[in-house]
């Protein structure tokens, strides 16, 4: 099962505290809300990617990076699984996610940057963004320290489209395979 972060807590609660530690510097982000899914926190939705992941991989290897073994191994999803009254499309601002922001105007934009959801919206986001591409370029990596999973690594989804989905994934339906790039 797919879980969003939140459900976490109560479900595999060892899982959520070391997941959620991806947060510590950035509490903020836990904070914010998602207004056309009911208003919900960021951590109550799973966050998904309408990029094949061999494109991010693709995009890295044009500026030198690699993605770590552990990244290598996504699930695939039919969208059409997803109930479109439960998803948005997520096209992402680039205004708010550098340094400390107001949660409540970030939370706004948010609202104002999604999209009700529509299987056939998904095909016109397929590619990695310019942005995505130069925050790569702009994020220097040791190569030891990346494999040992230690030392900074480009923030892999900054600025990518994401479906936002409230609820959770049985990754044995069919319709969701795993894809290794």
């Amino acid at each position: 099962m797919l879980y969003p972060l939140n459900r976490l807590a109560d479900i595999h609660s060892d899982l959520y505290e070391e997941l959620q530690r991806n947060y510590a510097t950035r509490r903020d982000i836990a904070s914010l809300r998602i207004p056309p899914l009911g208003n919900c926190l960021w951590n109550d939705v799973l966050f998904l990617t309408p990029i094949h992941p061999a494109r991010f991989q693709a995009a890295l290897a044009e500026v030198g990076h690699t993605l770590p073994r552990p990244w290598r191994r996504y699930y695939q999803i039919d969208a059409r699984l997803l109930d479109p009254a439960f998803t948005v499309l997520y096209r992402s601002s680039e205004t708010y996610w550098a340094g400390q922001f107001n949660v409540e105007k970030a939370s706004v934009q948010i609202g104002l940057d999604c999209v009700p959801f529509d299987p056939e919206l998904l095909d016109g986001h397929g590619e990695v963004p310019q942005a995505t591409r130069e925050h790569y370029a702009s994020v220097t990596v040791d190569a030891a320290a990346a494999a040992a999973g230690t030392g900074s690594f480009p923030v892999l989804f900054l600025h990518t489209p994401h479906v936002l989905y409230k609820g959770q994934l049985d990754t044995a339906q069919d319709g969701i395979s795993i894809v290794e790039v």
